[in-house]
């Protein structure tokens, strides 16, 4: 069963306690509550008023403080994470409401001078695990650290270095897992571990070993993959600048790396010079990106077609062809009535993409289909006046598109154009 900390920002109404509100309210509060005080004053009272607050860098626990009933009694405990002066390493601090006062019960120092990421699980059981994954200055490797909470303690059930971590339920069990990616090193080869906690304690439960050709993780993602099982894909760079996809998953509980296997073709199906994976369309299924080109275009030009494709039955197959332009915020899934016919090309004067009716080569090519804008509010209706429409808003930006004025078949309805439309706010 998994169990969530509410953050700082959650109110914590057991035993008459309560949560902050956040860090920045300790720090400079408008208005704190009695509770309120009491948890920043029993931190002070405990570690003293020269400290400073560390923060997680990643993850959905942003705070420096974090609530969750750890030992399972039904009340709340707080986990404080800090630095005393000169102390080049995270302390946390335990702290516990009892009979409606907060007091600091417990203080560890932790094996790295940043929190990485902190987050709460209980894998499939039913209890609550401290998930803290630390950083370090002087390391490029983290240290991931599971820790149990009772009699108030915290006891370190689990320690591995990593270089990326994800969490999801991987051997769909019906808890969340922890899949630990490792690149090459002197000292080992690539690897990648799941640990969890099937009711005989938390332990890494399997390896396996990744191509042997990975020397920097660059990006890592948990998402589906076909016929409903669940994968972390890990996209590496070679050390040319050339990036390439690996996907893990579990069969029975043994975790499998297709990509490392001797006559995989997946390393170099999903080479590319950048762009990560990602659930593109949002159906929770991850697409790994690969380059092709627009009808006309030669290897030193500039503009691509993005190849969105998903691992299904063992292979991969392209789902969605794409102008994909993450830096404008957006990508336009090509249809497949236009595969080889169209082509596109930069309006040197406003900057727009425009899409042609390919006729031979890029510059014969002259009969207008579609052409994107991207605009901020102010400018919005200048664009409706001049026929355009908001296909996409992402973040600030306003997608505008003008379908073609001819009536070649081709041409696309704004429904088309707008179910093809797709926010690249998170990539």
């Amino acid at each position: 069963m998994i169990k969530r900390c509410a953050a700082a920002a959650a109110a914590i109404l057991l035993s008459g306690c309560s949560g902050i509100a956040s860090v920045d309210e300790l720090l400079e509060p408008p208005v704190m509550s009695d509770m309120q005080k009491q948890v920043y004053n029993a931190l002070v009272d405990a570690a003293g008023s020269d400290i400073s607050y560390v923060y997680p860098r990643s993850g959905e626990e942003r705070s420096a403080f974090v609530f969750c009933d750890l030992d399972g009694d039904g009340t709340d405990e707080a986990a404080a994470f800090y630095k005393g002066k000169d102390q080049p390493n995270v302390r946390i601090n335990i702290l516990s409401c009892e009979d409606g006062q907060w007091r600091s019960v417990y203080d560890h120092s932790a094996p790295g001078s940043q929190v990485e990421r902190v987050y709460m699980t209980g894998f499939s059981t039913d209890k609550t695990y401290l998930v803290i994954g630390y950083g370090s200055t002087a390391r490029a490797d983290k240290t991931l650290c599971v820790y149990s909470y009772a009699g108030g303690r915290l006891k370190a059930e689990y320690t591995e270095l990593y270089s990326r971590m994800e969490i999801t339920d991987l051997n769909l069990d019906g808890g969340e897992d922890i899949v630990l990616i490792n690149g090459n090193t002197e000292d080992h080869p690539a690897y990648a571990s799941l640990v969890t906690d099937s009711g005989d304690g938390v332990r890494c439960a399997s390896q396996v070993l990744m191509r042997t050709s990975t020397a920097e993780l660059v990006s890592s993602v948990h998402g589906g993959i076909g016929g409903g099982a669940a994968a972390v894909y890990a996209d590496s760079s070679s050390g040319s600048g050339t990036i390439s996809t690996e996907i893990l998953y579990c069969i029975d509980g043994e975790l499998r790396d297709p990509a490392a296997l001797d006559n995989s073709e997946i390393p170099n199906i999903t080479a590319r010079r950048w762009l990560y994976s990602r659930d593109i369309d949002g159906d929770g299924i991850v697409e790994i990106p690969t380059i092709g080109q627009f009808p006309g275009y030669r290897d030193n030009e500039q503009i691509y077609i993005t190849k969105w494709n998903v691992f299904e039955n063992y292979t991969l197959a392209v789902k969605y062809s794409s102008l994909y332009e993450p830096s404008q915020g957006y990508c336009f899934m090509i249809p497949t009535r236009w595969d080889g016919l169209v082509t596109v090309r930069t309006d040197q004067s406003s900057g727009e993409r425009v899409f042609y009716k390919f006729n031979g080569t890029v510059a014969q090519s002259r009969l207008e289909l579609m052409r994107i804008a991207v605009c901020d509010a102010a400018s919005r209706q200048d664009y409706i006046s001049n026929g355009y429409f908001e296909a996409q808003t992402t973040g600030s930006k306003y997608i505008m598109v003008r379908p073609g004025s001819t009536d070649d078949s081709l041409v696309l309805t704004p429904a088309e154009i707008s179910n093809g439309m797709y926010s690249t706010m998170n990539s």
